[in-house]
């Protein structure tokens, strides 16, 4: 066992050691699972014979030593303790025992309360005082804000240690508002009616950050969009799982008398929809009826998630992947991880608060703008790639997908689009046919290579200056495994030197992309990641990066072509599993390289989730299950 310092993040399974909260005794102490609670409280202004005051993270006390150790040094020399508990008794079953145990022991008051505005009576019939003395702190406390919560512990100190404040009561603050940062960021008035309004895009936060002033994130996102050229319009609510607060949102987000959302990021955690009952309740979601971007504001530190292949923390993925995906949220990035703000010399305690990361920040800006240019396009002029599986890399295995008919889906896919006015061009009569015309081109399969037709294709001089332009770290992973060789079938004549990289071939000059276009379509085959290359090497190996060849057919589709949207049709392709992290991507992880902020939309067997999750969680992908065979 040693000695670990308080880090923003709090503890976690992975922690090797002990965290231990140093601070003197006060006769009041404040225990809280909230950073904003801590953040608040730090800049609350009391009078100068207000009791001195202890604020603690619950993050910090996950271990049972460090309860004890805190409990004897600051809980047992304490006269008011109060406990705020987000998720109920099972968060911290431990710790509630030592205090009651304390309390019990010393005589202290104790008052435990719920986190979020939700009654909790299990929580506090812990409680040692009155229940109206709990009750009317656990408004003060759930109404929020740096006066509310000064107010609070003010009125509290009069009941219970005799002071003489006499604070003013809770002041109501609105459970939903808009954000106003209009003027920082040159936000449009939603209410012009000028031609051609630029998109607005709907952001939800937490009350408790605005209150707290924790809005770093929330104000770099919605520089990043303005900067985009869309409409960022920043609401903060207190829970999205309040009906009144739905039916605010819907006037705000989906006004009758006025152009709605087209894109919401949510950096909310939880779900709204309650797996409980004979159906989901997504009814917010049906009423707004737009894509819902996931947007992840990390409870863990920078440093933990840029060197974890995991990428996020347990903690993380329960509240803000695996529960928003149960909504059917689209997951994105982690744009913000905690950070030590200040250290408050009165309450004894870090300040902790969100600090974004820029490239994660641009990241989301790019796909909300994606989604929305999408959105906004005539159907008859977006550009669409379906992208076909191929494992092994014959003929014989094009298109093949886990329980569906993947060649005759592409042929239905067609139609369904051709219906809804894209522009698609002659369609095969049927899944034979579409296979025949691909396989009269060039596809993964080395026979016939050489004397196939070549539909379609990216020069060399083009593929350097895309690759140029990924991260340094994907640059060298990519030629550290295949150097230059892989490119020499396909590159220039002449000797083609660029910065490290260097592709010499003999003709072609280009990279082939295999495949066909139908108007506005492209149906494509999906690249190999270098197994047909190396047959030691594993089609879900976490630790194989792409080839040449695998980016630059990426690279076609988005830039050449200029896909607005790609689908990946039957389950499985390679591209979410390639190497980088389980979730929450960095830029230098691989799928991000390759697919880059675009719309992604997976057709997937409805009876493994489990692989399905890598799509969504790695890739961002719209999974639609399909049922299995009869």
């Amino acid at each position: 066992m040693h000695r670990l310092a308080a880090t923003p993040g709090g503890w976690t399974p992975d922690t090797e050691g002990v965290i231990f909260v140093e601070q003197t005794p006060a006769p009041l102490v404040f225990l809280t699972a909230a950073d904003t609670d801590i953040q608040s409280l730090s800049r609350a202004s009391f009078p100068p014979d207000f009791p001195a005051l202890r604020v603690a993270s619950l993050l910090q006390l996950q271990q049972q030593l460090a309860i004890d150790t805190y409990a004897d040094d600051v809980l047992r020399r304490a006269q008011l303790i109060v406990v705020r508990l987000l998720g109920g008794r099972a968060y911290w079953p431990y710790g509630l025992e030592v205090v009651r145990e304390v309390a019990a022991d010393t005589g202290a008051a104790l008052i435990v309360l719920p986190g979020d505005d939700r009654p909790a009576p299990d929580l506090i019939s812990h409680s040692t005082v009155p229940l109206t003395v709990a009750n009317q702190l656990w408004r003060y406390l759930n109404e929020g804000g740096i006066e509310n919560m000064a107010n609070g512990l003010m009125w509290a100190c009069d009941r219970i240690l005799n002071t003489t404040f006499q604070p003013p009561d809770p002041q109501t603050i609105p459970k939903v508002g808009v954000y106003s940062a209009s003027a920082k960021f040159k936000i449009q008035n939603s209410k012009s009616k000028i031609q051609n309004p630029k998109p607005k895009i709907g952001l939800l936060f937490y009350r408790a950050h605005y209150l707290a002033g924790n809005t770093a994130p929330i104000d770099a996102l919605c520089a990043a969009l303005a900067e985009r050229g869309l409409e960022p319009l920043p609401v903060f609510v207190s829970s999205l799982q309040d009906p009144d607060v739905q039916a605010e949102l819907i006037d705000l987000l989906k006004p009758k008398d006025s152009d709605g959302i087209d894109l919401l990021l949510n950096t909310t955690s939880f779900s709204v929809a309650k797996l409980d009952g004979a159906t989901p309740n997504l009814a917010l979601w049906e009423r707004l009826d737009v894509p819902v971007l996931q947007v992840i504001l990390s409870g863990g530190t920078q440093t933990a998630w840029a060197s974890q292949t995991l990428g996020l923390s347990p903690r993380d993925i329960a509240m803000n992947v695996a529960l928003p995906e149960v909504d059917g949220r689209i997951i994105t990035r982690a744009v913000s991880f905690k950070a030590t703000n200040q250290h408050s010399e009165t309450l004894e305690t870090d300040v902790v608060t969100y600090a974004p990361v820029a490239d994660r920040i641009e990241f989301v800006a790019d796909l909300a703008t994606q989604w929305a240019s999408l959105r906004r396009t005539p159907a008859c002029d977006r550009r669409i790639a379906l992208i076909l599986a191929n494992y092994p890399n014959r003929d014989g295995r094009l298109a093949n997908g886990v329980g569906l008919d993947t060649p005759q889906s592409a042929i239905e896919v067609l139609r369904a689009l051709n219906a809804a006015g894209y522009s698609v061009g002659d369609i095969p009569g049927d899944g034979d046919e579409l296979i025949h015309q691909l396989t009269a081109g060039v596809t993964n399969d080395p026979e016939g290579r050489d004397f196939r037709q070549i539909h379609q294709s990216l020069s060399v001089t083009d593929y350097l200056q895309h690759f140029e332009t990924l991260p340094e770290a994907v640059r060298e992973g990519i030629t550290t495994r295949w150097g230059d060789e892989e490119g020499r079938k396909w590159g220039d004549e002449e000797k083609i030197q660029h910065s490290k990289f260097k592709i010499q071939n003999s003709s072609p000059n280009r990279f082939p992309i295999p495949g066909i276009q139908l108007g506005n379509v492209f149906i494509g085959i999906q690249p190999s990641r270098g197994y047909d290359l190396d047959p030691s090497l594993n089609y879900h190996s976490p630790d194989l990066e792409p080839t040449h060849s695998y980016f630059a057919f990426y690279t076609w589709l988005r830039h050449s072509f200029g896909a607005q949207a790609i689908v990946h049709l039957g389950k499985h392709g390679n591209l979410e599993w390639l190497p980088g992290k389980g979730v929450g991507l960095s830029q230098n992880c691989y799928p991000e390289a390759m697919l880059g902020p675009m719309p992604h939309l997976y057709p997937f067997i409805v009876n493994d989730p489990g692989e399905g999750s890598q799509a969504k969680r790695r890739a961002q992908a719209v999974i639609l299950d399909h049922l299995t065979p009869p």
